[in-house]
């Protein structure tokens, strides 16, 4: 019996199928399983959770980075390099800083809650003069002295609180309006004379004094930092102003006394901008009714500039400190370098521009996340 195998089925061309499909590159070939290795899907997981953290360290600590990049640049250029990193140098660096440090943390209780705080250097300008006042004209003691200058500030701060929570008043036009009637009062009460006589000597030698060659001054500044930092993370009131400052009405409905806690906020900014007055007498030994007209500027350029460290996109004290001293190089590094003082200001006002863009890029990035994980 003969057996008849099929015929092979041919294409149009007398191609078998076979053939065409390995001939025509037209045609699909079959799927073919890739196997991956188990130590190359590691090695990918593990570079991809490398990257992520080297990006989280970059964006969390960048501005640690460009204040070490800073301090060394003025150490190593030729215009700075023989004055900058001296002894001298640094403590003056750090003192000069002290003031605005002190007025700097203070402004951040008003600006967690979601309020500025425009008249903080005048207020500091104000407890500076009537402190001196209290010495040179009525004879107080050294102490009374120092309470009534912190007494002050804490007034006037009560004051910015109580107009904003009862007239319900935008606090920029407030403050803003505050700080202008500072500075005519100091104007029309001194008129334009510095107070140079009276002032005790205790004051003017702790703000030229050292402590472990630290100036006395900027222990002050570490304490209230200390102080502001357990405020804000470690008490009720603290999340109480982080509740206002992130939604206001549902701070309220949770019964959260808004108006009470914001204007405890301006009188705590107001207790710490009648400090920074004191410290201003101590380091000048003097009552000097010209006050820097970017010191309120300086302090919110701080205060924005350090939300971009430690904890991205909200205002802490750590982040805040690295700010200072990321502003406090670069201007003290220009100044060595001869530059003129109107770049100064420009790098004062470039930087607080800089500072709110990112503080709302980052805050808007924050809120995006909070909403996501909600939903």
């Amino acid at each position: 019996m003969t057996t008849r195998s099929k015929p092979r089925p041919e294409t149009a061309t007398g191609e078998l199928p076979a053939q065409r499909a390995i001939d025509d590159p037209v045609v699909a070939q079959p799927d073919v399983p890739v196997v991956v290795a188990p130590g190359d899907a590691a090695s990918r997981s593990v570079a991809a959770s490398a990257g992520l953290l080297g990006t989280r360290i970059l964006r969390q600590y960048s501005l640690v980075f460009l204040l070490v990049a800073s301090f060394v640049l003025y150490s190593t250029w030729n215009k700075t390099s023989s004055v900058f990193l001296t002894g001298d140098s640094l403590r003056v660096m750090v003192a000069g800083q002290a003031v605005i440090g002190v007025l700097t943390l203070g402004i951040l209780v008003t600006m967690v809650a979601g309020n500025f705080d425009l008249s903080v250097g005048n207020i500091a300008g104000l407890s500076q003069i009537m402190t001196a006042t209290l010495y040179a004209k009525h004879g107080w003691g050294m102490w009374a002295g120092i309470v009534a200058g912190i007494a002050i500030g804490g007034f006037v701060g009560g004051i910015n609180g109580l107009l904003v929570t009862i007239l319900r008043v935008d606090p920029f036009i407030i403050t803003l309006g505050t700080a202008s009637a500072i500075l005519g009062f100091i104007d029309w009460y001194t008129k334009d004379q510095s107070i140079v006589t009276g002032i005790p000597a205790g004051i003017t030698h702790f703000g030229r004094n050292n402590f472990f060659g630290v100036p006395d001054i900027v222990w002050v500044l570490a304490i209230v930092a200390v102080v502001i930092y357990y405020l804000l993370e470690h008490t009720p009131y603290g999340r109480n102003l982080h509740a206002i400052g992130s939604n206001r009405a549902a701070a309220r409905l949770v019964g959260i006394r808004v108006e009470r806690s914001i204007a405890m906020a301006f009188v705590i900014n107001g207790i710490f901008a009648g400090i920074a007055g004191v410290l201003m007498l101590a380091r000048a030994g003097a009552g000097n009714p010209q006050i820097p007209p970017t010191l309120a500027l300086t302090a919110l350029a701080g205060a924005f500039l350090g939300a971009a460290s430690f904890k991205v996109g909200r205002l802490n004290v750590p982040g805040t400190i690295v700010a200072l001293l990321f502003l406090a190089v670069n201007i003290t590094g220009l100044q060595y370098a001869g530059v003129a003082n109107w770049i100064n200001e420009m790098f004062t006002g470039l930087s607080l521009i800089f500072a709110i863009a990112l503080a709302a890029v980052l805050s808007k990035e924050r809120s995006v996340k909070k909403t996501r994980k909600s939903a």
